[in-house]
């Protein structure tokens, strides 16, 4: 757009930047109210976003309990955890098993057979470089011309430079190399160096002497400098332990049977012939317990988000400030955050959207699930009573009054006595979704967290359609569309308006230069008449 010649009201005397100036406040007040329309549809967007936030932490949650893992968890106790502790896998057994260890799981292990210094009075520095501590050393090894020297642990092999290398690196670079299988130290007050398997067990049966070392070892800087002998070698050995009378042995010190691992920490007294250990497998209830307590307290966060939304005061009087509105400085910071608070409240007030996602939740943990027969014993009104667990109420959830808009209630001690009478029922009631054939059930006879899981996630879905997600490189939602097309309108608006300011001015500057040659004409004509003029 070309530039117009702007020119001030001189020869007029009118103020034109200031009529113009007040002739565009009118035609932007339409540009505002777009502004302020795209901004309340912008703060729709974040709040739907924020539910949408809170139902995926919901649905996390629900996943737990979709999960039969969560309903079978076990626990194994140990009456003497000095001999053996355990943990149970969700497949274990509820049992009690008796538990004897005559023996731990060792290592092999080798040492030096005699100190590696020259003098006791003398000994080595393990951290400088090994061709400075020759001296020092009982023993010699070979060295190619660049002091390199090589040696292998179980077929590993190993290079180092004694210029630059100690034998602290050597005894690191060993550590550090885990497909030697092995660890070593130097003890400084015995001065000898010794070497073990990372693994437990007699891995090569045999004796040491008969060529069946555990830690193979193959070089002069092992043998004649380190003193280390393969038939010096103390061989791993196995846990021996009996399980409910039968005896076993195992490489390591744990070991696992239908779903049970025992780690072995110390001896029995007696050995196999001592007072066995009971270790107890029992259903876990305080993991299943935990597991839905924290879904009710999630719920009824989420849902409390929501009902907020839901019943939020709205006040139509107050719109958005427009950037003139605050830049006009009549307004503190806090007024207009205070303005900008109500101006926000109750943007999503009965939102139907809200509102059905909610009514959805509600009515799958209202519901009975059909199909089931199994039963549980649970306390009610004082009595003890076997009931169909088929609903959530039966197993302590319920629902609050009706001001309270659906918060859930947990009976923890009711919840425990079902889990305690058939904890595959409480399973079901949650988990269900297949039939005994394999195939999906009706909605109706499906878990109460698979449907409560799906009528989440359906949620999720709907609101991300509505308002997209944070931080997605293209939102197709549509809000997303409805901001796009503002910012078309806006853009187009802004060009329309320049326009107009730039005719105006084109016309005020029209005008001035009319009533400019008027006035030098005027002066002319005064000029030629005035007395005394030729």
């Amino acid at each position: 757009m070309a530039m117009v010649n702007r020119v001030g009201g001189l020869a007029s005397g009118l103020d034109i930047g200031q009529i113009i100036s007040d002739l565009m406040k009118a035609q932007r007040l339409r540009l505002d109210r777009i502004k302020q329309d795209r901004e309340i549809w912008q703060w729709r967007q974040e709040e739907y976003r924020t539910v949408n936030s809170s139902l995926l932490a919901l649905r996390d949650v629900v996943f737990n309990l979709r999960l039969q893992g969560t309903f079978l968890a076990k626990t194994a106790v140990s009456a003497d955890a000095s001999i053996v502790t355990a943990t149970a896998a969700g497949s274990a057994v509820p049992t009690v098993y008796q538990v004897k260890v005559k023996s731990l799981a060792t290592a092999a292990t080798n040492v030096s057979t005699q100190s590696i210094s020259a003098s006791p009075e003398e000994k080595i520095d393990p951290s400088a470089n090994l061709l400075s501590q020759l001296d020092k050393l009982a023993g010699q090894f070979e060295r190619d011309e660049n002091n390199n020297f090589s040696f292998r642990i179980n077929g590993v092999e190993f290079t180092f430079n004694a210029a630059t290398d100690s034998l602290n690196t050597v005894i690191a670079k060993v550590n550090a190399t885990k497909e030697a299988g092995v660890t070593m130290f130097y003890d400084p007050v015995a001065d000898k160096v010794a070497i073990a398997t990372t693994y437990t067990g007699d891995r090569n049966p045999g004796s040491a002497q008969a060529g069946g070392a555990e830690i193979q070892i193959d070089g002069a800087f092992l043998t004649e400098v380190l003193f280390l002998n393969e038939a010096n070698e103390q061989g791993g050995t196995d846990a021996e332990f009996s399980l409910n009378g039968l005896e076993l042995t195992s490489h390591t010190n744990s070991y696992t049977v239908n779903g049970v691992t025992f780690r072995f920490t110390g001896v029995t007294p007696g050995g196999l012939e001592g007072t066995a250990t009971a270790v107890t497998v029992a259903h876990d209830v305080d993991a299943v317990v935990k597991a839905v307590k924290d879904f009710v307290d999630k719920y009824n966060e989420v849902i409390g988000l929501i009902n907020a939304k839901l019943n939020e005061a709205r006040y139509p009087d107050y719109r958005p400030l427009t950037e003139t509105e605050i830049e006009k400085g009549k307004l503190t910071e806090k007024q207009i955050d205070q303005w900008q608070a109500k101006a926000r409240s109750g943007i999503l007030k009965n939102d139907p959207l809200l509102r059905s996602i909610l009514d959805a939740m509600r009515q799958v943990l209202a519901s009975v699930v059909g199909g089931l027969t199994d039963k549980v014993t649970v306390t009610v009104g004082g009595q003890s009573k076997t009931i169909t667990a088929n609903s959530l109420s039966v197993i302590g959830i319920t629902t609050g009054p009706y001001t309270e808009n659906g918060k859930l209630y947990l009976d923890e001690n009711r919840l425990r006595e079902a889990l305690q009478s058939n904890p595959e029922a409480v399973m079901a009631l949650f988990t269900r979704s297949k039939d005994e054939d394999g195939s999906d059930l009706p909605p109706a006879e499906r878990g109460i967290a698979v449907r409560l899981y799906e009528a989440i996630n359906n949620g999720i879905q709907r609101i991300t359609a509505q308002a997209g997600r944070a931080g997605a490189l293209v939102d197709n939602s549509y809000i997303g569309r409805l901001l796009r097309e503002y910012d078309r309108r806006l853009g187009d608006y802004e060009e329309r308006l320049a326009r107009l300011e730039d005719r105006y001015w084109r016309q005020f500057t029209a005008l001035e230069t009319a009533i400019n040659r008027m006035n030098m004409q005027s002066m002319w004509l005064a000029q030629h008449f005035m007395p005394g003029a030729r």
